[in-house]
């Protein structure tokens, strides 16, 4: 009978599914971008997220703030993935070409998660380095 509830179990659920799912809890996320060649400044974000379904949802501050941002995406079984990031720029001091301040920002981030923690990089022409810790 325990072979039989296994093997349905096991038909039922992708074991991709289940893998993913291991990274469902609370992160805090590090954020640290260098400043550019045109004179741009760095900067230091720190914020929460959560991943549920091995799907990630971060939020720098409340949506509409400036700056704010939103870091979203699926976590593959193998840990790697591609994060949507979305918001409203800074002071231009902080923006690339000195873009004004509230202007919408876009861009994507390749990460690779392992357990407990994970790092990602900015795909584009600034370098801006993630850090993930499980929190919870």
């Amino acid at each position: 009978m325990r072979t039989v509830l296994l093997a349905v179990f096991c038909a039922c659920v992708p074991w991709g599914s289940l893998h993913a799912q291991s990274f469902d809890g609370d992160w805090s996320v590090l954020q640290v971008c260098e400043g550019t060649q045109e004179g741009a400044r760095g900067f230091t974000w720190r914020y929460g997220a959560r991943v549920k379904d091995g799907r990630f949802l971060g939020q720098y501050r409340e949506k509409g703030q400036s700056p704010s941002m939103s870091l979203e995406g699926r976590i593959n079984a193998d840990g790697t993935a591609s994060l949507s990031a979305r918001g409203i720029s800074g002071s231009a001091d902080f923006n690339q070409k000195f873009a004004a301040t509230a202007t919408p920002i876009s861009f994507e981030v390749m990460a690779r998660f392992t357990g407990t923690s994970g790092t990602g990089d900015r795909v584009g022409s600034r370098v801006c380095k993630f850090t993930f810790a499980k929190t919870g």
